[in-house]
């Protein structure tokens, strides 16, 4: 099985007072952001040092470093940009958000929930940090805690596809199959919807992989 991580991109930010920065560096952050955007994550660092070369208190260019540091599998590098965000703004709930993201990827459960419950602390209606500390949960051995997570997700938004397929997981775990087949089909339908094929065809599969174990 696999776990859909529901994850704010690098698009996400936090407006920052425009005398702290030159055009120049605000332009090149856009710049990075593209770059990140277009799969080229190695060219979006060097853009977002530059900027940060300029000026260290910049808060994007550490978050979108970030987002670009943890598509390359530089993990620790991400978690020190995501850190640094959190003391320039410790409401900023992206970051905790892409940081929880990080500590998930590598195993860290305790430290993922730690990070997800602060953001949801700062916004109880963010269905992206819900959905992730419902994987968590299910990661940590916690599926009874992971459905609620994840209904939580769906309750917040309602077309949120990887929060059924997820509940799904946590409820093949829990035994209660018919519930998970119908989360798996609910994910399908939305996911068909919005023109996402290849995610719609994965739960439908998970339908027929119950189906014929029972």
């Amino acid at each position: 099985m696999s776990l859909i991580i529901g994850c704010n991109n690098q698009s996400s930010s936090v407006p920052i007072e425009s005398s702290v920065l030159t055009v120049d560096t605000v332009e090149m952050v856009q710049q990075g952001i593209e770059k990140s955007r277009q799969g080229n994550y190695e060219a979006a660092v060097n853009d977002f040092n530059q900027v940060i070369a300029q000026n260290p208190q910049d808060i994007n260019a550490y978050f979108n470093r970030g987002f670009a540091y943890s598509s390359l599998g530089q993990f620790e590098q991400a978690l020190a940009d995501f850190t640094k965000v959190l003391k320039l703004d410790p409401q900023m709930v992206q970051a905790y958000v892409n940081r929880g993201n990080v500590y998930l990827q590598l195993g860290e459960d305790k430290k993922a929930i730690a990070d997800y419950e602060k953001a949801l602390k700062i916004n109880p209606n963010d269905a992206f940090a819900q959905n992730n500390l419902g994987l968590a949960h299910l990661n940590a051995g916690s599926p009874e805690l992971a459905e609620i997570d994840f209904t939580q997700a769906v309750t917040i938004d309602p077309m949120y596809g990887e929060a059924y397929y997820n509940r799904g997981l946590a409820l093949i775990d829990l035994g209660e199959t018919k519930k998970a087949i119908a989360d798996f089909q609910k994910a399908a339908e939305i996911w068909d919807e919005m023109g996402e094929k290849t995610a719609s065809e994965a739960a439908l599969a998970e339908i027929s992989a119950l189906k014929a174990r029972n």
